[in-house]
């Protein structure tokens, strides 16, 4: 496939709206100034209207903010034309999201849905001098309410069922945003605006482009790759055009005459490269990311270029499997095929990253991706109650080899099925299919986010009381017909029948399986899902205590703390999480009853400093937690490679987050790594370590997964260590051989091996790594994720009373051209465990190459801080804060 549609557009006449506009409020008591692109909520911070941090707190429930939703905001610019034109079109790249728009006191339209890309005459209206243009956004939450009250009947959301979300109900009944309305990881603000560019564009000599697009396909016949592009045109008069496409990397050029005639015309075009002449764009850890670029222009018959556009593009096949299985297997496989490849899929979901659009600058796109880049993920999952991402995002997937499951915007909802809304939903998959098509990196359109799992498993009662109703499309169209006011249906034999009747216990076998599981310790790999494709799981944890503070006040610092509770939207969420801690480690009873405590009545039992403290610790053991669940969970799936599982993708849930709050992300708020993205970065790597400890089992299994396109050979080294006296029980080295993207068990060990036949040993620290010789006798070194054994066991922390003495050191400070790198030693006089290094001062932006480790006495760990930016004035060890394990039994609350 040949994708990528480039950032430039050469059009040589066009007038740039974006910049300075003047808002205004419905009642005309607020008059200020605006930027564009933006959104409403931005500009009344900039004018101090809205006077503090719509993030902090909860202040984005109070009133006055709740008011800025529910009124009509007009947006206005004055501009003058210095160009001659015959035909000029009002090119809106998206308005959020009920428009209505005026020139100069004339209606040239209105909009109806955030993601189209929406194009008005406005040849008429237009004039050279003193152009006034108007745009008043209405209020999406009333109009939404009041469509949903209007319906023939009822279509539910999921925001009908869960208080906790503090959001709005009936967002499926617009074309916005889902996640704006809330959602379980963010807030209500359903901002409006012009939230992307915004221009004028006018004929050239008569001549007007106002779309291009650029699509291949590999054709078999023909043996080569079948180029088409495609412009659709205006013209004041009939006339020949020569079209010109020219490639760079030695692809051939193409000329092409075509007569257009007066009105609209669509210029196409096709031809075939050679196989031979064409580098393979592949995602990362398969080869490189080949890319051409394209220009392309229309010459008229008076041989000047009238209008040009430039591409950027590679060639790629992509193929979904889903072919069933071998004769007597039960079950169809569901993987990806890059060029005749089989792919494991290891990645995150990503959702946005900020409520609004123009604060999630392409710095810190380009941010969270290379930290994809970092942590060994070759994929990214476009959540479906988000927005399709911008141009350069998708150029920047492309680059760094990222491939994209990309959904279309629906989420966790039924929907409306009459006429308008679908005429609606099909212009704007049309609109987001021809500007997106064109990336190589994008290798799945999805449809939406578990609209079936609602219908199916009746997240609402209605679905299940009158399942007809939400199987028939209504209307006037389609067969279906619309009379004297009532909807006529026809009704369908099998409702809600899916393509395999199944077993709880068998979905894992077609298709891709969403997994969370809060009842039961996250370790315990019995619960995890026998599955092909895992394109969500994941596990909650606080964001760091550094974030927190930021948003927050002393009263708030405990687990069950009201905000605590407010800003977890995911129903008994802080509950959940102290519930793993409780699974995961034997805290000492004090500081269980603490965390456990009515807030109110945990002021009492500790002061001020204490009470920082322990919040702050009680986030650290969350992110512990996480981490280790989720781990546990991805290494099982990335075993269940040589299994009969044929597991062949593994997406955890989420990768980032939209603002600072309890949730399910590995990156927080603001670009920190959480340890869960220090563990991914280990189990996403192309050969992984991995061990546990079957249920029923006193006895902990290694695997080794290889995901080089090679076998490797090798030894393992596995060694136990007393975590009281860090006394060695065990030291192993076992041959090892993987075939190239295998996955396979290699040994075990018993209980008795490895606690060493003695009584004093309850707890023990497994240690494994696997040495891989290399090419000209380069050693590679892989370690398994240090594992407390017994691993099914809620380890007693109460062993760490041994003070490590952690001692950190700076040893040296370099300058790169894209950053600075801070090297650091830290050694320990103990075993500890868990330890987790961040940086106190905010200008110190970047992440650990390694972090949230054990430390072994006369084993000290060197670690490299990767710093983005200018480097600060005077780093210090001091600047480091450092935690473990250890600082659970040295911050007891009193008994």
């Amino acid at each position: 496939m040949l994708t990528r549609q480039g950032t430039t557009v050469a059009e040589a006449h066009s007038l740039n709206l974006d910049g300075q506009w003047k808002l205004s409020n419905q009642d005309k008591t607020i008059h200020v100034s605006a930027t564009v692109p933006g959104q409403v909520h931005l500009d009344l911070i900039q004018a101090n209207i809205i006077d503090y941090d719509p993030y902090y707190g909860t202040n984005y429930v109070k009133e006055y903010m709740r008011e800025i939703i529910d009124n009509a905001w007009t947006l206005e610019k004055a501009f003058d034309m210095d160009q001659e034109f015959t035909h000029a079109f009002l090119d809106c790249e998206g308005l959020d999201t009920l428009a209505s728009i005026t020139l100069n006191g004339t209606a040239i339209g209105s909009t109806d849905n955030q993601f189209r890309h929406y194009q008005f005459d406005i040849s008429k209206a237009l004039v050279r001098k003193s152009n006034i243009l108007r745009i008043t956004f209405d209020n999406a939450v009333r109009v939404s309410k009041g469509r949903a009250e209007a319906y023939p009947y009822y279509v539910p959301d999921m925001f009908n069922m869960s208080a906790a979300q503090h959001g709005f109900p009936n967002r499926n009944f617009v074309r916005k945003e889902q996640c704006s309305f809330s959602w379980d990881w963010g807030p209500a603000f359903a901002p409006c605006g012009i939230w992307r560019p915004i221009s004028i564009k006018l004929d050239n000599q008569g001549l007007l482009a106002k779309s291009w697009t650029l699509l291949t396909s590999w054709n078999s016949t023909l043996d080569g790759w079948e180029v088409q592009i495609r412009t659709c045109v205006t013209s004041t008069r009939d006339q020949h055009l020569q079209l010109k496409i020219n490639f760079d990397g030695g692809l051939p050029n193409i000329e092409h005459v075509a007569r257009i005639t007066a009105g609209d015309n669509t210029l196409q075009h096709s031809f075939t490269v050679d196989r031979s002449q064409v580098k393979l764009w592949w995602p990362r850890g398969y080869g490189e990311q080949n890319m051409y670029n394209v220009a392309a222009s229309l010459v008229n018959d008076k041989g000047s270029t009238v209008s040009s556009h430039s591409f950027q593009c590679g060639f790629r096949t992509c193929d979904l499997v889903q072919k069933a299985l071998a004769s007597g297997q039960p079950g169809d496989h569901f993987h990806f095929q890059v060029n005749d490849v089989d792919l494991f899929a290891k990645g995150a979901n990503w959702i946005p990253g900020h409520v609004f659009d123009s604060l999630m600058t392409m710095e810190k796109k380009r941010s969270l991706l290379q930290s994809c880049v970092d942590a060994n993920m070759n994929m990214v999952r476009i959540w479906g109650g988000g927005r399709y991402e911008t141009d350069d995002f998708y150029q920047l997937c492309d680059e760094l080899g990222i491939m994209v499951w990309q959904e279309f915007m629906f989420a966790c909802a039924l929907y409306p099925t009459d006429r308008l809304f679908l005429e609606n939903v099909q212009q704007e998959v049309k609109d987001q299919v021809n500007r997106l098509m064109y990336h190589p990196s994008i290798i799945l359109w999805s449809g939406n986010n578990e609209n079936q799992e609602f219908m199916v498993k009746g997240w609402d009662k209605a679905t299940m009381d009158n399942p007809y109703i939400f199987t028939t499309v209504h209307g006037d169209h389609h067969g279906h017909a619309a009379d004297g006011g009532h909807f006529q249906t026809i009704h369908i034999h099998h409702p809600y029948t899916e393509r395999y009747v199944l077993q709880e216990n068998e979905r894992g076998l077609y298709g891709d399986v969403h997994f969370y599981d809060y009842k039961h310790n996250g370790l315990h790999v019995e619960y995890y899902p026998k599955a092909r494709f895992v394109s969500e799981y994941g596990a909650q944890s606080m964001p760091s205590f550094i974030a927190w503070k930021k948003v927050s006040s002393s009263k708030d610092w405990h687990p069950l703390s009201k905000l605590s509770i407010h800003r977890n939207h995911h129903g008994n969420g802080q509950q959940e999480m102290l519930q793993q801690i409780d699974f995961q480690y034997e805290l000492p009873s004090s500081l269980r009853n603490y965390f456990h405590a009515d807030p109110d009545a945990s002021e009492s039992m500790v002061d001020l400093a204490t009470r920082e403290t322990l919040f702050d610790l009680f986030c650290y053991l969350t992110q512990c937690v996480q981490a280790r669940s989720i781990v546990g969970q991805t290494e099982h799936y990335l075993r269940g490679r040589g299994t009969a599982s044929r597991t062949m993708g593994a997406l955890y849930w989420q990768l980032n987050d939209i603002w600072p709050a309890p949730t399910w992300s590995s990156i927080e708020h603001g670009g920190t790594w959480k340890p869960l993205h220090y563990f991914i970065k280990h189990a996403f790597a192309d050969v992984l370590v991995s061990g546990f400890q079957p249920q029923g089992e006193s006895s902990f299994h290694i695997h080794i997964s290889n995901d080089k396109s090679v076998s490797i050979t090798g030894d393992l080294h596995v060694k136990a260590v007393d975590i009281r006296s860090g006394h060695t029980h065990l030291v192993s080295s076992t041959p090892i051989s993987v075939k190239a993207y295998g996955s396979k068990f290699i040994t075990e060990f018993d209980a008795s091996t490895l606690l060493g036949n003695t009584s004093a040993s309850t707890f023990c620290l497994v240690l494994a790594t696997v040495v891989i010789g290399g090419q000209e006798g380069i050693e590679q070194v892989y370690e398994m994720l240090p594992q407390t054994f017994p691993t099914r066991d809620a380890f007693s922390i109460e062993r760490c009373l041994t003070d490590p003495k952690i001692c950190t050191k700076i040893e040296r400070v370099e300058d790169h051209s894209n950053g600075y790198g801070i090297h650091l030693s830290i050694s320990s006089d103990a075993v500890v465990g868990m330890v987790w290094l961040e940086w106190r001062r905010d200008e110190i932006e970047g992440h650990f190459d390694d972090n949230v480790f054990w430390l072994l006495p006369e084993h000290p760990k060197s670690v490299i801080y990767h710093g983005k930016g200018k480097r600060p004035d005077s780093i210090l060890e001091s600047d480091l804060q450092v935690k473990s394990l250890y600082d659970v039994v040295r911050c007891l609350p009193a008994k």
